[in-house]
C-alpha cells in the first residue's frame, strides 16, 4: 500500500466473511484494489485485475476442518519489467495481476506494507469475532489465526523478514481482540519465520 495523503493506493488479499459480498456466512479468499481517483473494487467486479490462471481463482471459499491447520499461501510483487502489480499462490503459481496504470503512485513499488485481521460492527455496535474467534496463546500458535512467514522485497528485489524494517503495531481493542509477536520457529514441521497471531470474540463493547 503506497500511504498517500488522505488517497491511500491499496493492494489486498485474504479472507473474508463478507454476507452482502458473497451471499452467505462462509469465509472466502478475495482480492481487493483502490487505485487513482479512487477507484477500486473487489475482485473482478470491476475492469482491473486480470486472471490469468486457469485453475486458482481469485475467489473461493475456504473451509477449516476442526482440529485442523489451514495453510495458506499468498505473494503481492511488483514485476520489475512491467510494473505491473501480480498476485501469486506461493507452490502453485500466478492467479493474476493488477496493471500499473491503475496506480499513480506505485510506479516504484510501495512505501508501506501490513498484515492483520479488522472487523466491522454491526448497526447495533456489536463487533463480530476476528480470526477463529480466539485469542492468542504465544505459546500455542496452532490454535488461533495467524500470519507466518512475512517478508517484503526491497528495491533490489532481495527477500527479508517483515522485521528487517520498521514495524509498527496496532490493536484498536485489546479487550476484544488480541495479537501476540511469534517466537517459536517451527510448528508442524514448517519454518514460521516471521509471525503473529491475532483474534478474539468480539462483542458489544469494542468500539471497532
Amino acid at each position: 500500500m503506497f500511504d498517500a495523503p488522505d488517497k491511500p493506493i491499496i493492494l489486498q488479499v485474504f479472507l473474508q466473511i463478507n454476507p452482502s459480498l458473497f451471499g452467505d456466512e462462509r469465509t472466502w479468499t478475495y482480492g481487493f484494489w483502490k487505485g487513482k481517483d479512487g477507484k477500486g473494487c473487489y475482485n473482478t467486479a470491476c475492469s482491473g485485475f486480470i486472471h490469468v490462471s486457469q485453475t486458482i481463482p481469485i475467489v473461493q471459499p475456504i473451509d477449516f476442518p476442526a482440529g485442523k491447520t489451514v495453510w495458506l499461501h499468498y505473494s503481492i510483487h511488483q514485476d520489475k519489467n512491467t510494473g505491473n502489480w501480480w498476485l501469486t499462490e506461493l507452490g502453485s503459481g500466478d492467479i493474476g495481476y493488477w496493471p500499473k496504470e491503475l496506480f499513480n503512485l506505485l510506479n516504484n513499488g510501495a512505501n508501506m506494507v501490513g498484515a492483520g485481521g479488522t472487523v466491522q460492527a454491526s448497526r447495533s455496535g456489536s463487533s463480530p469475532p476476528m480470526g477463529n474467534g480466539r485469542f492468542p496463546n504465544v505459546n500455542h500458535p496452532e490454535r488461533s489465526a495467524g500470519f507466518t512467514n512475512i517478508e517484503v522485497l526491497d528495491s533490489n528485489y532481495e527477500q527479508h523478514k517483515m522485521n528487517y524494517v520498521p514495524t509498527e503495531v496496532v490493536l484498536d481493542s485489546p479487550k476484544c481482540y488480541g495479537l501476540t509477536i511469534g517466537k517459536k520457529f517451527l510448528f508442524q514441521h514448517n519454518r514460521l519465520g516471521f509471525y503473529f497471531n491475532y483474534g478474539g470474540l468480539g462483542g458489544n463493547s469494542c468500539r471497532v
